[in-house]
Order: structure tokens, then sequence, then C-alpha cells
């Protein structure tokens, strides 16, 4: 038998053979179960942190006019303008347009009224009233402001003076017609 001294055999462990990968679209319906689980996770834990707090009354956004208000009689001086309103009037938008101005406000009450003042004669009032019709006149520091009213209850006052005209109140406005008064009588 030959000399076997010098030469050292060596076995190496047959390669282990990794796992084979899955091929997409191959997922269990355990795989898509733990998805899905995560996914309305998220959508829960967003839901929660989105709700609303728990108050009825929802914080109002004021806004400040005086700067439109001020464009607004530079632009078309002796146009009636709202002056100083009762506590608890919150303006709330402020719009101003080449034909004039637009204020929403809060009342005290909680509903909405909105001045509208139109620097050209006898504009088209149909964005403003609606369908009302002219139920008669209201006296507001002994100016005569001609009442304007829809099927809906929806309450306007119009002052057409100096080739300008004011509204009041108006189709969106849930307002009362005492309410209505107190913001023509701060109109000057």
């Amino acid at each position: 038998m030959g000399d076997d001294r010098g030469v050292v055999e060596t076995r190496t462990a047959p390669e282990a053979e990794a796992p084979a990968k899955r091929k997409r679209g191959r997922e269990t319906v355990g795989d898509m179960v733990r998805s899905l689980g995560i996914v309305l996770l998220i959508v829960v834990a967003l839901w929660y942190v989105a709700q609303p707090q728990d108050s009825d009354e929802q914080a109002i956004r004021v806004v400040d006019p005086s700067a439109d208000v001020s464009a607004l009689v530079d632009g078309a001086p002796g146009t009636p303008v709202p002056g100083g309103l009762p506590e608890g009037w919150r303006p709330t938008s402020s719009t101003l347009e080449p034909a004039g101005l637009r204020i929403g406000y809060v009342t005290p009450t909680g509903q909405f009224a909105e001045y509208a003042a139109f620097t050209q004669p006898r504009p088209d009032l149909s964005s403003q009233t609606g369908s009302a019709t002219a139920i008669g006149t209201v006296q507001v520091e002994g100016v005569a402001w001609q009442q304007l009213a829809d099927t809906d209850e929806h309450v306007s006052l119009v002052l057409e003076q100096s080739g300008r005209t004011v509204v009041v109140g108006g189709v969106r406005e849930t307002t009362s017609l005492d309410e209505l008064l107190v913001l023509a009588r701060a109109v000057d």
C-alpha cells in the first residue's frame, strides 16, 4: 500500500441550501390578514386622533374688516358702513369687490347676518335676497328700509341712498328681524 502520510483528506459538509423564497402572488391568507390588520390599526389610530373636541360650540374665526371698510369708503365716499355694533357681534368674513363690500357676522344669539354695500345704483340683488319680495318698509333711526322676505322666511332689509344700495340679511342668513334691525342701526 502506498504512503499516504503527507496527504490529508478534508471533507466538506454539503453546502447548506438557503430556503427557497416564495414567489410573489403566493402569499397565504394569514399573510393577507396580518397586513390588513396593520392597515386597520393605522386607520383606527388616525380616526381617533382626528375626532373633534366634545364641545357643542366650535371656534369661530373672527376677522378684522376695517381695512376693507376703509378701502370702500376711500373708493366710494358716502357709502353707509357698519359702525359700533353691540358686544357679541363677531365679523367672520369680509370680501371687498369692485362692486362693493360684504361682511358676514355671527350674532350674539349664534345666528348669521350679512351686510352688503353696492356702489352702483340698482344692482341685481338676487344673489343677496334670492326670490324675496317686498313686504313693506321698516323705519330705522328715521330712515325707511325696504323689508323683503321669501318663502323660507329669510328676511332682508334694503336701503337705497345716493346711488348706493345696502342690504342687511339675505338668503343664507338665519337671524331674526330684531337682530337685522340692530345691524341696520349700526350702518351710518
